[in-house]
């Protein structure tokens, strides 16, 4: 391991740093400290970090979701993010559960009309299409919400779990519901 963001996620879990986004408590304060330092004044370091994670490598350490989400949503600059976001797109097809955290926690946040938010959401559809997957699928019902119908194939991979979920049932409702909404 090469990178200098595992090294920082690897020391806070030794020193059972906090790493939790949004912590009220501490705010995760010495973690976000120590991304900083890497950060330097504009970012570039943690941003290239982040770009050139490998994301098998950094699933093996600890709380690397929660790690992975503070580190960036300190990026100061969004065309960091978007750039980080860009760097691992290709690689996004044999990591689901990351696609998952990071298009429910960081794309749908988005501007609607951002390329990187769609071209995020367009390989989540086929990621979920292909995997069956059914978080990915539930959370991109729930970022596109009335658009979601606009993507057939996906629809009927919700409409398949829905038949004996009602969590799948009740997001593909609500969804149809905005869609139903919308064109009146």
């Amino acid at each position: 391991m090469s990178n200098p963001l595992y090294d920082i996620i690897s020391k806070a879990h030794e020193k059972n740093w906090c790493v939790t986004p949004y912590c009220t408590t501490c705010g995760a304060q010495e973690y976000r400290n120590a991304l900083r330092e890497l950060s330097g004044s504009m970012g570039g370091g943690l941003a290239d970090a982040l770009a050139d994670i490998d994301l098998q490598e950094i699933s093996l350490l600890p709380n690397w979701k929660d790690a992975l989400l503070v580190a960036i949503m300190d990026l100061p600059i969004s065309q960091q993010v978007e750039d980080v976001l860009n760097a691992w797109l290709p690689k996004i097809s044999d990591h689901i559960a990351l696609a998952d955290l990071l298009l429910y926690k960081i794309v749908r946040y988005m501007i609607k009309d951002n390329a990187t938010r769609n071209n995020w959401i367009e390989r989540c559809i086929d990621i979920a299409i292909n995997s069956k997957n059914f978080s990915l699928i539930e959370s991109l019902l729930l970022v596109l919400k009335r658009d979601a119908w606009d993507y057939p194939k996906l629809i009927a991979v919700a409409k398949e779990y829905a038949n004996s979920s009602a969590q799948m049932e009740r997001a593909l409702r609500n969804s149809y519901k905005l869609r139903v909404m919308a064109s009146s």
